[in-house]
């Protein structure tokens, strides 16, 4: 959420009103799609498991692969991230508030289970829509009419694969359907649809909030919100909505990987909790720091890549099964045009954020 506006600075209005349009149209499908999955086989698994089951063993291993190098990466961005906004809160380094960070969030993935998780998260994500909307009203507020629209930007594609990240809630859904038990795949599907939506909407919120406010934002922009919108309260209230953001997905997020660890590794809960906590803090304290370029990598290549395999899974399903309970249609334009999406933004994220 905190990357948007700037990415948004970087490709321009026009750019980015498309890119948005298309990230919701694919995370959508592929949350939906990922649902009818989840929903027409048995036994638990994650990504990599239903990848190994339709697709065949070069696709689990694949999926594995790329799983646990994308839910790393994102794991170290909202832990370093928390570190610097608990840092803007509380004084001392962010360095040592993104270990005490990843050190609450391990306690939590060890000695909790999903379901205290998922009302943790509830009761953690109220505080932080109030905050956004109180946040973003103030910004609308300070910056209206001061600010002129970006329409062209630099780089024209930057802001796809920020927005495929900030939309994606994949590793959740396979959790969410446990909610649900029996058959109540109607319930299931308007979770994943809301689910969805709300956040979509209020990223909407924030970005024209935060644009009106400062203009060229860069992804620490609450100090420049303080200037406009009068007080350093803004900067508190402003890291506030950063932990809880970054808080909330990591638990999330790191409840996923481990699973991964778990059922498509076949490690021991031990040795899943400590790859999943310790890896991202590793490669951190090695000294990652770019992380708008990592989201736009993550987001752009990892997910997308995700995303395909979603479709080809869900395309084996329907052959191999028939008739299933459907979540959407899923006919052969939105299949092929969802390649298009996913395919290009991995082609963009090869030849110009890793080469």
């Amino acid at each position: 959420m905190f990357a948007l506006p700037y990415a948004i600075s970087v490709s321009g209005f026009w750019s980015s009103l498309a890119a948005a349009v298309l990230a919701l149209f694919a995370v959508l499908s592929v949350h939906l799609a990922y649902g009818e999955i989840i929903s027409n086989t048995s036994g638990s698994h994650r990504l990599p498991g239903y990848a190994r089951i339709y697709l065949g063993n070069w696709a689990g291993h694949f999926e594995k692969f790329t799983g646990i190098f994308g839910f790393s990466a994102a794991l170290l961005i909202y832990g370093a991230l928390g570190g610097s906004f608990l840092s803007m809160l509380f004084g001392f380094s962010p360095l040592f508030w993104t270990v005490v960070f990843f050190a609450a969030g391990g306690v939590i993935l060890l000695s909790w289970n999903i379901e205290n998780i998922g009302f943790l998260n509830l009761v953690l994500t109220i505080f932080l829509i109030l905050a956004i909307l109180v946040i973003s009203g103030l910004a609308a507020k300070s910056g209206f009419g001061k600010n002129d629209v970006i329409f062209l930007g630099s780089d024209p594609f930057f802001v796809f694969g920020i927005f495929l990240f900030s939309l994606t809630g994949l590793s959740v859904i396979a959790d969410a359907r446990n909610l649900f038990p029996g058959k109540k795949d109607g319930l299931f599907k308007k979770a994943i649809l809301l689910g969805t939506v709300v956040p979509a909407a209020l990223y909407l919120i924030f970005i024209v909030s935060v644009l009106m406010a400062s203009g060229m934002p860069s992804i620490e922009s609450l100090a420049g919100l303080a200037s406009q919108m009068g007080g350093a309260w803004v900067i508190s209230l402003g890291a506030f909505i950063g932990v809880l953001a970054m808080f909330t997905s990591y638990l999330a997020l790191g409840f996923d990987l481990k699973e991964i660890y778990r059922l498509d590794i076949g490690m021991k809960e031990l040795m899943a909790w400590l790859f999943t906590v310790l890896v991202p803090l590793a490669v951190f304290l090695l000294g990652a720091d770019d992380f708008v370029k990592l989201i736009s990598i993550v987001g752009g290549l990892f997910i997308a890549f995700d995303g395909l395999f979603v479709i080809f899974i869900l395309r084996s399903l329907r052959k191999r099964f028939g008739r299933t309970e459907r979540f959407l249609s899923f006919g052969l334009v939105s299949q092929i045009l969802l390649s298009i999406i996913f395919g290009a933004s991995i082609i963009y994220e090869l030849l110009y954020q890793v080469f």
